[in-house]
C-alpha cells in the first residue's frame, strides 16, 4: 500500500430526457519507489528508481431515473 495524492476535474452536461454526459481527468502521484538488489556471490548491487504517476481520463453517460433535469 502506498500513500499519495490525486488532483483532477471534470464537466457534466445534460442533454434532455434525463440523460447527461461527462468527462473527467485525474492525475495521480504515488511518489518514488527505490529498489536495491544484491546478487551473491560477487555482492553486486543494483538500484532501480521509479516514479509512480498516472493520468486517467474517464468518459461517461448517465441517466437520471424518474424525470429529467
Amino acid at each position: 500500500m502506498r500513500a499519495g495524492w490525486t488532483a483532477g476535474g471534470g464537466i457534466e452536461g445534460a442533454f434532455g430526457g434525463g440523460w447527461s454526459a461527462k468527462v473527467e481527468y485525474l492525475y495521480i502521484d504515488l511518489g518514488k519507489l527505490e529498489q536495491t538488489v544484491t546478487v551473491p556471490p560477487a555482492a553486486l548491487t543494483a538500484t532501480f528508481n521509479s516514479r509512480l504517476t498516472d493520468n486517467i481520463v474517464r468518459v461517461g453517460v448517465n441517466y437520471k431515473w424518474g424525470g429529467g433535469y
